[in-house]
């Protein structure tokens, strides 16, 4: 499997959805805040952003891999759904370098995704499901929050027209901030990954 095929972005839902542990209540859109993520592997650089203010989301994914990188930036809306959880639509635009001709890739398209956030007798529970047009891009996370200790653990799969995906993280918060440290494994690429988050969700 190619460089880019193994690291092709993974859209933007992994980092950015994280920010759903901090939700004060399962059914209610996200409250206002920011979230920003990086995690480095040997072959991978990868970066997320969302900013949120009342039912609209900013959110913004960069990925280097061998050979290229991408930038991929949305906008939504969100359409909470009582006993249910929280939809949101908007549009998504994409762009892909290819660092050996310099040649690049713009592509728009749409973006749908469905989240839920639930307390737990362990803590909390953060479920999403997304689809991108742009490239029929598809993702899944399921994170969990161990109450007061800080931990958080995700398992996520995703794929397209151009990569296959699943990865395991673990995450520690530090102290009272918004900061966490991450590590975990990305199987199709079969390395391991370090990195951090903010999170003032």
């Amino acid at each position: 499997m190619s460089a880019f095929v193994q690291h092709f972005p993974r859209s933007l839902p992994a980092a950015v959805l994280a920010a759903g542990l901090a939700l004060a209540a399962p059914d209610a859109a996200r409250a206002d805040g920011e979230f920003f993520q990086l995690d480095l592997s040997e072959s991978a650089v990868d970066g997320v952003f969302a900013l949120s203010r009342d039912r609209f989301s900013l959110n913004g994914n960069y990925s280097e891999y061998e050979g290229g990188h991408t930038t991929t930036l949305s906008v939504s809306y969100a359409f909470p759904v009582d006993g249910v959880g929280t939809f949101r639509f908007g549009p998504s635009v994409g762009r892909s370098v290819d660092d050996t001709d310099g040649s690049t890739t713009t592509t728009a398209g749409a973006r749908i995704v469905f989240e839920r956030w639930m307390p737990t007798d362990f803590g909390s529970l953060f479920l999403l499901a997304e689809y991108n047009t742009i490239d029929n891009n598809y993702f899944g996370l399921v994170q969990t929050g161990f109450g007061s200790s800080g931990f958080s653990a995700e398992f996520s799969i995703g794929g397209s027209d151009k990569y296959d995906a699943t990865t395991l993280a673990v995450s520690k918060r530090l102290g009272d901030s918004p900061a966490y440290l991450r590590a975990g494994y990305k199987f199709v690429a079969e390395e391991a990954f370090i990195g951090f988050a903010i999170n003032t969700f």
